[in-house]
Order: structure tokens, then sequence, then C-alpha cells
């Protein structure tokens, strides 16, 4: 009896050249994703990782996905609905969203909850919150009427719980803004088919925190191999991402999936 060939789903990745957005990519295209990916600046990964030497387009490809890639800031609502034009007009359907950038800013010691530096707030919430938003609202009339759609934030474990030196709060307060933002929108797409959910990761082994962490060690090395102790890897963020983003998780929507000790 001949196999039934089911269509390639596809998914949007943002903040996909390097770290937990490139292993996310890639870990979607091998469970059979067509990925678009977005990022700044997908040769920015050389300056972190150091056992790369393939940009994640090149990889994708190597994968047998089809790609669409787009150099854009989340940021920039028409830059971003270009880059969802694209991909409807090539694929036809968005089957997943995936809002990956973001970042932080300043000191890993600065930012206490006592004295927040207000323009390095400002910063981060547009990069974490507003770029989320402005994603979601440009990703939306291609995900509405899709096959199971499903959308995907990244949170952090410094949205749930202060870290125990009450440092880096403006980070953790942007990813809180982005957890809670979810489940509005989980409550609000549920009556149009859309699955919204985040994932929650603890420190991950980046390329980006391990340049960090030699560069703290140079001055500190117990503090260094702390930072390091209790670290996640990208594989795992990547893995809970694929499961929300599929069918296979077609019974949540609304959740924060934690993943630290």
């Amino acid at each position: 009896m001949q196999e039934t060939q089911h269509p390639r789903r596809t998914a949007l990745v943002t903040g996909a050249a390097r770290g937990i957005g490139r292993a996310i990519a890639l870990e979607l295209a091998r469970d059979g994703h067509d990925v678009a990916v977005v990022d700044l600046d997908f040769d920015g990964f050389r300056a972190f990782e150091d056992d790369q030497t393939e940009t994640v387009v090149a990889e994708l490809e190597a994968a047998g996905a089809r790609v669409v890639a787009a150099q854009a800031s989340t940021t920039d609502a028409a830059a971003m609905a270009d880059v969802v034009a694209r991909v409807t007009e090539e694929w036809g359907a968005l089957n997943a969203l995936v809002c990956n950038a973001g970042g932080g800013s300043g000191p890993l010691d600065g930012n206490r909850g006592s004295a927040v530096d207000l323009d390095q707030l400002d910063e981060v919430m547009r990069r974490n919150l507003y770029g989320t938003v402005t994603t979601v609202q440009a990703a939306l009339p291609a995900l509405i009427g899709a096959d199971r759609p499903s959308i995907v934030t990244m949170g952090s474990v410094t949205g749930v719980k202060p870290n125990e030196t009450g440092t880096y709060a403006h980070y953790g307060i942007s990813k809180a803004a982005v957890m809670h933002y979810t489940r509005y929108l989980a409550a609000d797409l549920a009556p149009r088919g859309v699955r919204a959910n985040c994932v929650a990761p603890g420190p991950v082994a980046t390329g980006r925190l391990r340049m960090r962490a030699r560069e703290i060690g140079e001055r500190d090395a117990r503090r260094a191999e702390a930072l390091m102790a209790s670290v996640g890897s990208e594989t795992d963020v990547a893995r809970a991402v694929r499961y929300l983003a599929s069918p296979e998780s077609q019974s949540m929507s609304g959740h924060v999936l934690h993943l630290y000790r």
C-alpha cells in the first residue's frame, strides 16, 4: 500500500542566525518544516560560535528544507509584514510562528530591582515585548485559517522569579511581560483556532553565554564556574519549541513551559 504524503508544514523563526533561534530553526526543519528565518545579521554568529562555519540558511538547505531568509528587525512592522507576505506568496500558509528574537542589555550585575536604568528598560521592552507583539500582528493573517496553527514565544526563568542577586531586573520584567502577553493571546485567539504558548528557559549554554563566562573567568574563576554550573542546552529549548509548534500539543494553549532546575 502506497504511503500518504503529507504536505510539509511551514514555520517562521525570528532571531534565527545563532544560539537558541538557530537550534529551533534546525529542529523544525528536521521535523519536516520549511522554515522562514529572520535576523538582523545572518553572519552575526561568527562573533560567538567557535565551532560554526555555515550560516543557518546553508544548514537549513542542507537539511532539505525550503528557506525564506530576511534581514530585518522584529520591531519594524512594515518589514515583518513583508516577510510574512513572502512566506504566503511562496508557500501559501504559515503553520507555526516562533518569536525568539530578543535579548538583554548592559552588565549582568546591573539594573538592580531598586535601581533600574529606564533607558535600558525601554530598550529591552522594545526588543523583547514590542518585537514579539509586532511579529505576531504581522503573522496573524497567515496563521488564521492554516492547518492547526501555533504561536510560540520566548520567556525566561527571570520572568518567573528574580535571581538571587536582584540584578538584571529590566530583562526579567520584559520577559514577564512577554509571558503574560502570551496568555492574553491564547484567550483572544482560541475562537479562531490559533494556539499560543511560551517557553521559559533558565540559562542556556549559547555561544554568547560561553563568551561572557570566559570574560568573567578572567576576573573571577569561581563566579564563572557558578554561572555555567546549571545551564541548559539549546537543544533542550528547541525540542520544547518543536513540541509546542506541532499538532502533538494540540490541547495546549496559554501555557508557560518552564525549562530550568
